[in-house]
């Protein structure tokens, strides 16, 4: 036995044992997306009561689901749970008991902003007790890879005096990128996981039917999209709607940098539209930072040792700085609603959380600021309750993920519009041309009481892109960026906008 696989034996402990170790009082981070603990969590739930209490679960996102905890303890008499990011299990207990902590934050900086507080170089001195996350086995030289959960790896790693691995063996090896490993000698403890027992939620994800409406939002992306886009996807539906459109326009030569390695990406990877070729960043790598392995064989066949793959940490693939880097950007996303000011809702609405603002922020604001680049905040008109996703204002309790002066392209079934550069009568006139038709006259009579509309401005005369020279299309536009990081960008008559080096 040589000395890696010494250390990698003696660490290896029990869910109940690394539970031994748990104090009345401990704060622990249990991984998040893609990282989600799982044995660990679930003796934890078992031991919550009188003998071990004041327990804090700082939670960033956790798809694996954890209902035991809002079972044993509903009213988070014996621990509290802090919950950044909302997935069905965790929002359903927090509408019905009105415990779970909820705070706005972002992926990459907003990521550091929330953790700032637990960081320090001497462990001891480290805010968080325990950090638990899952990865793949140790191999020969005692590296684990964080695989579907690299994004927040590098930042949980600086916050808990104690670090626990929950080794998968159904976790493809995820080449990087940067940050996708762990040493042993940075692990204080490691057990295993039955993967049987806890077997990620799956879905046929290759069986999912496009709904009409999203078909024909995905159309209307189409139409703003050429060859060589490098594309960043979403959560949700509309992704393999997208993809569908894609195939039938034909592009080439596409590239992916995306938060989310989704069904829908795989698929346009399988296609053969995926090359790479002309990215400015990490050409000939599709990059991503993490994935819910929803079709289990799916996933960690195309992940696994991928070479054209590259994982990287969060703060990576949601830098503000790099999107701007990456030439013919386009970043598709959903949103929960846009007022007609131009802002956009993601996370909180009418005092109910719905998830958190996560990379939309980053993607939507700043792919729009790479040469070429475009955001596409995208939804159908209505919600699943009949209400309209465009209204005049922002309801009460209402989150603004992406201020009005940053939105660029909203789109609905019913058209795409760009609402950069446009003025306030032109901007509210735009998005009521894209609202359900039962919902404009409403929408106008609002926009002129309040003012978004002058009394005689006509709704109609709202400038279409492309259609007049004081509005130029996206493909006249596609040379374009926007100054960003002391960049001097000026007009060269031969090629359109380029740098002035």
């Amino acid at each position: 036995m040589t000395p890696v696989q010494q250390k990698i034996r003696d660490k290896k402990r029990t869910p109940q044992q690394i539970l031994d170790m748990v104090k009345s009082g401990d704060w622990i981070q249990p991984g998040s997306v893609g990282g989600d603990s799982t044995v660990c969590m679930k003796e934890l739930a078992k031991r919550i009561g009188p003998n071990l209490k004041d327990i804090e679960i700082w939670n960033y996102a956790m798809f694996f689901p954890h209902p035991e905890f809002h079972a044993v303890d509903p009213r988070q008499e014996f621990h509290c749970f802090h919950e950044y990011f909302f997935f069905p299990w965790n929002r359903k207990a927090r509408d019905t008991n009105n415990v779970t902590s909820w705070a706005q934050w972002g992926w990459a900086m907003g990521m550091w902003f929330c953790h700032y507080r637990f960081v320090n170089a001497v462990k001891e001195k480290r805010g968080l007790d325990w950090w638990w996350n899952a990865a793949t086995p140790f191999n020969a030289h005692g590296f684990a890879n964080f695989s579907y959960g690299t994004n927040n790896a590098s930042i949980f790693s600086q916050c808990a005096k104690k670090t626990v691995i929950e080794v998968r063996s159904d976790y493809p090896w995820a080449e990087g990128g940067r940050f996708n490993t762990i040493h042993i000698d940075d692990v204080d403890y490691w057990v295993e996981v039955d993967c049987e027992k806890y077997k990620w939620p799956q879905i046929n994800e290759k069986a999912i039917k496009v709904k009409p409406n999203e078909e024909a939002i995905a159309k209307h992306i189409m139409s703003i999209m050429q060859d060589r886009d490098v594309i960043q996807l979403g959560i949700g539906s509309l992704p393999s709607a997208c993809v569908g459109a894609m195939a039938d326009a034909g592009f080439k030569d596409l590239g992916i940098h995306t938060e989310m390695l989704n069904a829908g990406l795989i698929k346009l990877i399988e296609s053969g539209q995926v090359t790479n070729k002309y990215k400015t960043l990490d050409k000939g790598k599709s990059v991503w930072t993490f994935s819910f392995p929803l079709d289990m064989e799916w996933y960690y066949n195309t992940i696994h040792q991928n070479q054209e793959l590259a994982v990287y940490d969060i703060n990576y693939t949601n830098n503000v700085y790099n999107l701007t880097r990456v030439d013919n950007m386009i970043a598709i996303d959903n949103c929960v609603a846009v007022d007609l000011l131009g802002q956009q809702c993601s996370g909180f609405y009418e005092k109910r959380p719905i998830s958190s603002t996560g990379g939309y922020f980053n993607f939507v604001t700043f792919c729009a600021q790479s040469r070429g680049g475009r955001s596409v905040a995208s939804m159908t008109t209505r919600s699943r309750l009949g209400t309209s996703r465009i209204v005049p204002f922002l309801p009460e309790g209402s989150s603004v993920d992406v201020p009005a002066q940053f939105s660029n392209y909203v789109c609905t079934e019913y058209g795409i519009v760009n609402l950069r550069g446009l003025n306030g009568y032109e901007r509210a006139a735009a998005l009521i041309s894209i609202a359900h038709p039962d919902d404009r006259e409403w929408l106008e009579k609002e926009a002129r009481e309040n003012g978004l509309l002058a009394p005689k401005f006509p709704v109609s005369m709202l400038p279409v892109e492309g259609k007049t020279r004081r509005y130029p299309s996206y493909t006249d536009r596609r040379k374009y960026k926007i100054p960003y990081h002391g960049e001097i960008w000026g007009y060269d008559w031969e090629d359109g906008y380029q740098s002035g080096k």
